[in-house]
């Protein structure tokens, strides 16, 4: 949704070969048998929100972790069900700072699920798709291997003090 805003709204970036340029938002018709992303992913969403709901209402506990038990440090899930807790208790800065990952991931199907309903109320026929620049997914890669990294190294900040 920022980089829509970004390409209608400011205009940034300029070009499609701009140097920044690596993901963008197109508009495009559906493909003949290509998945309706529109409805399985926000069906998806609201079915795991309401189990997540269910599983912490009725007091139940996730096994401890394996990784963090042999190594000591935590691995890329760890403080995910923490995170959901607080999500689900409306904590949202605590849910950010225990597993930033799953909280933009939660942030990120939230604003999908909205798009998906304005899709459907306005009767779309022009859906939302990621575009990769031609010759650009190396960088793409790169930069999602970097943050995953940082993130990593946040949550053993974080979560082992």
């Amino acid at each position: 949704m920022l980089l829509l805003f970004l390409q209608r709204f400011v205009g940034w970036p300029r070009r499609a070969g701009h140097p920044l340029t690596v993901l963008r938002l197109i508009r495009r018709p559906a493909f003949p048998g290509e998945l309706n992303h529109e409805l399985v992913w926000p069906a998806a969403f609201v079915a795991g929100g309401v189990l997540a709901w269910g599983w912490f209402l009725s007091g139940l506990q996730l096994p401890p972790c394996v990784f963090i038990r042999l190594t000591g440090l935590p691995c890329l899930g760890c403080g995910g069900t923490r995170c959901a807790r607080n999500l689900v208790n409306l904590d949202f800065g605590q849910a950010f700072l225990y597993h930033p990952g799953f909280f933009l991931v939660v942030l990120l199907a939230s604003m999908w699920t909205v798009y998906a309903t304005l899709f459907w109320l306005r009767r779309d026929t022009q859906r939302l798709r990621f575009f990769v620049e031609p010759g650009k997914a190396r960088r793409l890669r790169v930069t999602f291997l970097f943050l995953l990294v940082v993130h990593w190294a946040w949550q053993c900040y974080y979560l082992t003090r």
